[in-house]
């Protein structure tokens, strides 16, 4: 019972069009800047000036940054897995209708775009997506119909 309410309790953000915590984005975003903090002053404290000339050092040390930061995004792939779900459901060409109406977008210029172009269409059977988009013959007698 305490996963459900641990849940409720933390604060989500959002981020360019994503939402995460906030107490785990604060931390990705502390471990990446230390890591890369650790691998520039590593370079150019310890590594580079050893083996490269000093004109080279702080170039080089710019590479052991970014190996720093590279290094962070690995990290925190492994500390912070995703918490999102996904809920995949067939939508009907009628549902999807209804959204297309929702968003203000004309669906018989999608599906004419769709028709026109036999790289898209084939795309779209291949994903199985087709069916939502272009309405049996049937159907689409009725619909003319109706109109």
């Amino acid at each position: 019972m305490e996963e459900p309410e641990q849940k409720r309790s933390q604060a989500y953000v959002e981020i360019i069009g994503d939402t995460v915590v906030g107490k785990d984005l604060i931390m990705t975003i502390s471990i990446s800047v230390v890591l890369s903090f650790l691998g520039f002053f590593a370079g150019r404290e310890l590594i580079f000036p050893r083996i490269a000339p000093e004109e080279m050092i702080l170039s080089y040390s710019l590479l052991s940054g970014i190996v720093g930061s590279v290094t962070g995004l690995l990290v925190n792939t492994f500390l912070f897995k995703p918490k999102r779900t996904l809920n995949e459901t067939a939508s009907t060409n009628a549902e999807l209708s209804e959204i297309y109406e929702k968003l203000q977008l004309d669906m018989e210029e999608e599906r004419d775009s769709i028709l026109n172009d036999p790289v898209t269409t084939a795309e779209m059977k291949e994903q199985g997506f087709y069916e939502m988009f272009i309405l049996d013959e049937q159907t689409q007698s009725d619909e003319k119909e109706k109109k």
